[in-house]
C-alpha cells in the first residue's frame, strides 16, 4: 500500500488528485494540507466526496504538520513549489509537481515564460516531464515528476505525430 499525501488539497488540481487517489486500490490517503481550511472537512471545499473515503471523514492540515510518506502530490500555485522543494523532498521519496515551477528545463525560460526567475534551477534536471503519452518509461522510474499543463499536453499531443514520422523541420 502507499501512503499519499496532497499538499495543496482545497485546490481544483488538489481536489481532483484526492478524488482519484480515494479510489485508488493501492494507494491510502495520508494527509491533505490547506492552510486556508485548516481543521475543517474535506467535504466541506469539496463536496462531491463526501462519503467516498472508506475511512473516517478526512480534515485538512496544515502544511506545517505535514508527516513523512511515500508519496506526495504538490498542488500548491505555481511559484511556490520551487520556494520550498528542498523541504518537500525530504518528506517523501517521490514527489508529483502539479503547478509549472518544474516544467521546464532551462531556467532562463521562467523568466520568459512565467515572468520570475526559477528560485531552484538545480532540481529542473530532477524532474521528468510528467505527459505518460510520451514519457511513459521515464515516469515510471522517477522520483520526481513534473506537471503538464492543459494547454501544453494538447498541442503536444497533436503535433507529437508529426514528430514521431519525422515529419516536422527541427531546424527552424
Amino acid at each position: 500500500m502507499i501512503r499519499a499525501s496532497i499538499v495543496g488539497a482545497s485546490g481544483y488540481a488538489g481536489g481532483e488528485v484526492l478524488r482519484l487517489l480515494l479510489g485508488h486500490p493501492h494507494v491510502e490517503v495520508g494527509q491533505v494540507t490547506s492552510e486556508r481550511y485548516t481543521g475543517q472537512f474535506v467535504h466541506a471545499v469539496h463536496p462531491n466526496l463526501r462519503g467516498c473515503t472508506g475511512q473516517p471523514p478526512l480534515k485538512f492540515s496544515s502544511i506545517n504538520q505535514l508527516e513523512p510518506c511515500d508519496l506526495l502530490f504538490l498542488g500548491l500555485p505555481h511559484g511556490q513549489a520551487m520556494e520550498r522543494i528542498d523541504e518537500f523532498s525530504q518528506m517523501a521519496t517521490k514527489v508529483i509537481d502539479l503547478s509549472a515551477d518544474f516544467r521546464l528545463r532551462n531556467p532562463s525560460d521562467y523568466l520568459r515564460w512565467y515572468g520570475r526567475e526559477h528560485s531552484a534551477p538545480a532540481w529542473l534536471e530532477r524532474f521528468t516531464y510528467g505527459l505518460p503519452e510520451v514519457h511513459r518509461e521515464d515516469i515510471t522510474g522517477a522520483d520526481y515528476v513534473s506537471g503538464v499543463g492543459c494547454n501544453a499536453t494538447v498541442t503536444i499531443l497533436a503535433v507529437w505525430p508529426l514528430f514521431l514520422a519525422d515529419l516536422v523541420d527541427r531546424e527552424r
